[in-house]
């Protein structure tokens, strides 16, 4: 009867790991594949043995068996399996499962990002975990100090301190760095405007923007409501396009209405409906200030009309294409531009048809 087999480490011919020899224990790299060799029960004599072998599913595969060794191509699952060995005589006789215990070992290189980007036509630098590595090589040997200069996929191998050599790989695109200008610093006196962070034509489709209130999407604007006018809000916006990101900041003031002078009776209402009475925004005072300017701006803080100097063509209730507005209530800023006040009139005039 066949009582003991054994299933040794042979030598790691086709193994990355760097060291081999006999070992009842022994380990092998990821993606590997190493020689096992079984030894013979020395007890058998004149019987005519093979060997029978197992390899568990999950860490790798049977590649050949010859008929005392077998070829094993390991996988990428890390753990210590038990790879087994049972001799058989040609007369049906089983021995004694016998086991080895195969560590299956190797470190990847882990990279800080999916996907790396060079802006604008920057270099980048590519973070990763080193320090579990006593060495390191690029496949393109003009890389320095980990820096990529142009698009492409870079080949990294290294040898982790169990002596794995493991190949990885890593992208690197090229995109433009979007824009953004939310404008200057400026004064909003009603609870709801709609704050541009550009031109959308100017940046790439698939620029995404977060804003400060916690909106995040392709648009290039978002509508404010619910606006503290008697506080300064800060509000800021940040594009990111594969990675390349921009980022502006914009204080809306809080709204201090200049107190009007006597004089400064300004209509709150108008009525253009053609019956030939208030039919336009008459601000008779302005006649006074040559070179005053009126602005008048919808409630998303869209400027609807802009007037020349003096107000000489008195607003008839239509924006700047001409088009006719709906019934409601305008934001103004009256600008006197008379080197002498230093503030704005502010204030609204409604539509009545």
């Amino acid at each position: 009867m066949i009582k003991h087999s054994y299933i040794l480490f042979l030598i790691a011919v086709f193994s990355t790991i760097l060291h081999s020899g006999y070992s009842q224990d022994t380990k092998v790299c990821v993606g590997s594949k190493s020689v096992f060799k079984a030894t013979r029960d020395p007890g058998i004599v004149g019987l005519n043995t093979v060997f029978d072998y197992t390899v568990p599913g999950n860490a790798g595969q049977l590649l050949q068996a010859y008929s005392d060794s077998i070829v094993v191509q390991w996988g990428f699952n890390r753990g210590t399996y038990q790879l087994g060995v049972q001799e058989i005589t040609d007369t049906g006789c089983a021995g004694d499962w016998a086991y080895l215990d195969v560590a299956v070992v190797g470190t990847e290189a882990v990279f800080s990002q999916d996907r790396y980007t060079i802006c604008n036509g920057n270099a980048v630098e590519i973070m990763f975990n080193e320090s579990d590595f006593q060495a390191y090589q690029w496949a393109d040997y003009t890389i320095i100090n980990n820096t990529i200069t142009k698009a492409g996929t870079y080949e990294l191998k290294t040898i982790d301190w169990n002596g794995c050599l493991i190949t990885n790989f890593i992208t690197v695109i090229e995109s433009p760095t979007p824009t953004v200008a939310l404008g200057k610093d400026t004064m909003v006196c009603t609870p709801e405007f709609r704050l541009h962070a550009l031109n959308p034509n100017r940046n790439p489709q698939g620029t995404v923007y977060t804003w400060s209130t916690g909106q995040t999407g392709t648009s290039s604007f978002i509508d404010i409501s619910g606006h503290d006018t008697k506080e300064n809000i800060v509000y800021w916006v940040r594009a990111d396009l594969d990675g390349c990101t921009a980022s502006d900041t914009v204080v809306v003031l809080a709204c201090e209405e200049a107190p009007e002078p006597v004089l400064f009776r300004i209509p709150n209402t108008f009525t253009p409906n053609g019956d030939g009475d208030n039919d336009v925004w008459e601000i008779k005072v302005l006649s006074e200030y040559p070179n005053a300017v009126v602005e008048v701006f919808d409630r998303w803080g869209r400027k609807v009309f802009t007037s020349a100097r003096g107000y000489p063509q008195p607003w008839d209730g239509r924006d700047t294409n001409g088009n006719v507005l709906p019934m409601e209530a305008y934001y103004y800023v009256i600008n006197l531009n008379d080197g002498k006040s230093s503030r704005p009139l502010l204030g609204t005039i409604s539509i009545i048809r």
